[in-house]
């Protein structure tokens, strides 16, 4: 505990010696969030920064954010020069890098203000989790010599990496042990399919949350299914904490213990749920694209950009989308059953619950109706013709499904395991007869 404080301490004390620009954000962060404002003079002094300092927006109207283009990562790729605010072209940035292992690869500049209230965001959204600055934590993903930390920077914030490239069970009852034994633990960080994995295996050790001394567990880019979640407090007994976050533009929303309402972070995006296929508002509990404004991205301003997740409508205030419900992953992820409606992967998982000693599967969709299921930990379980006669429940009775029994399906380099992979390009006129 006095370790925690003193990286507390420091933290901070740093901070005030450089100016305290990291306090300051967090608490006008905190101040927005637990009074529920929205910070809309900030997103007037972006949309004024951009049409004024960059000739892709140069055209557009700051005072209506609608006249603003709906842009993606690859047309930010494509209109990177006329996107840079000229502001910024050759000062110093933070460089972004995403890993693309979903769509398209880039990296985004962040100006040093984006980079310090970022950091705000992190520290006060941890909080709200039950992980206050300074505390021991475990990070799952996939540590390579790009992203890993040094050992400085481990004890400075007193993480414990642990890659999760191979999640076999010798990996997981290493990770099992670890979250028994001293020091303690207070919190994991992981994408929900790393913690899923886990679930199952300590679930199937037979443990008890009275085995455990974690707070809390938090996921990023991925969402734990509510059955999930409840097998997670019922093994460890720990808080489950959803958080949507990318790489390109930081914390976006947040949920509270054993819920699926994303709180959006209106101190930092203004949030639009656009309908599925068109560039309108979709309706109160209707399913759309979440495309964001970030309101502190000002060396390259991101207006309304389309992130490629999709989420409910579940409330709304003066336009701000102010809370979501259920984000289902990325439209490339979903998968289409025979007739050609859409299935979600988070859909996908509730189907697949009742498969819930598996430990591993992905579907892929090849073809129309051409699909597989990779499966790991199925033999003497469960039989090729009882998943079959599942996914054709769901999918349709003339789907040709094909069963791949395997001994582990590896991380992407992000460290998410896809669940869904659609190799095939949705075609209207496939589905006629």
């Amino acid at each position: 505990m006095f370790g925690d404080w003193i990286r507390r301490f420091g933290f901070w004390t740093l901070d005030f010696l450089r100016g305290g620009d990291i306090r300051r954000n967090y608490k006008e962060i905190k101040f927005c969030l637990e009074n529920k404002n929205l910070n809309t003079q900030q997103l007037s002094k972006l949309l004024n920064h951009a049409v004024s300092t960059t000739e892709f927006y140069k055209n557009y109207d700051p005072k209506d954010i609608t006249s603003f283009p709906i842009i993606t990562k690859a047309e930010i790729k494509n209109n990177w020069d006329e996107m840079y605010s000229s502001e910024y072209k050759g000062k110093p940035v933070h460089h972004m890098s995403t890993s693309g292992s979903t769509g398209t690869p880039f990296v985004m500049d962040w100006d040093m203000g984006k980079r310090k209230r970022q950091l705000a965001e992190l520290i006060y959204l941890d909080e709200l989790a039950g992980q206050k600055l300074g505390q021991p934590f475990i990070f799952f993903r996939v540590w390579t010599e790009r992203n890993k930390k040094s050992k400085l920077e481990q004890f400075m914030q007193n993480l414990t990496p642990i890659d999760i490239l191979h999640l076999d069970d010798n990996s997981l009852e290493e990770i099992r042990q670890r979250l028994k034994r001293k020091p303690y633990i207070n919190a994991c960080l992981a994408y929900a399919s790393t913690f899923e994995y886990l679930a199952k295996y300590l679930h199937s050790k037979g443990d008890t949350p009275d085995m455990f001394h974690i707070s809390t567990f938090i996921t990023g880019s991925e969402v734990l299914s509510m059955e999930m979640k409840k097998l997670i407090k019922d093994t460890v007994g720990c808080k489950i904490i959803d958080s949507y976050a990318n790489e390109e533009n930081g914390f976006v929303a947040q949920t509270e213990d054993m819920s699926d309402m994303f709180n959006v972070n209106t101190s930092g995006f203004f949030v639009e749920l656009l309908k599925p296929d068109k560039d309108e508002p979709c309706e109160m509990g209707e399913l759309g694209r979440i495309v964001l404004t970030d309101l502190y991205s000002f060396a390259v301003p991101l207006i309304r950009y389309d992130t490629g997740d999709m989420a409910i409508k579940a409330e709304e205030k003066d336009g701000w989308v102010t809370v979501m419900k259920t984000i289902q992953g990325r439209r490339v992820d979903a998968i289409y059953d025979t007739k050609g409606s859409r299935l979600t992967p988070h859909t996908w998982s509730v189907y697949m619950w009742k498969f819930d000693k598996l430990k591993q599967y992905q579907f892929i969709q090849d073809g129309a109706k051409t699909y597989t299921l990779k499966v790991n930990g199925a033999e003497g379980i469960y039989s090729d013709e009882e998943l079959t006669s599942h996914l054709k429940s769901v999918l349709g009775e003339d789907a040709n499904v094909t069963i791949e029994h395997v001994a582990g399906i590896p991380a992407l380099a992000s460290g998410k395991f896809k669940k869904t992979v659609c190799n095939y390009v949705y075609d209207s006129r496939d589905y006629e007869n």
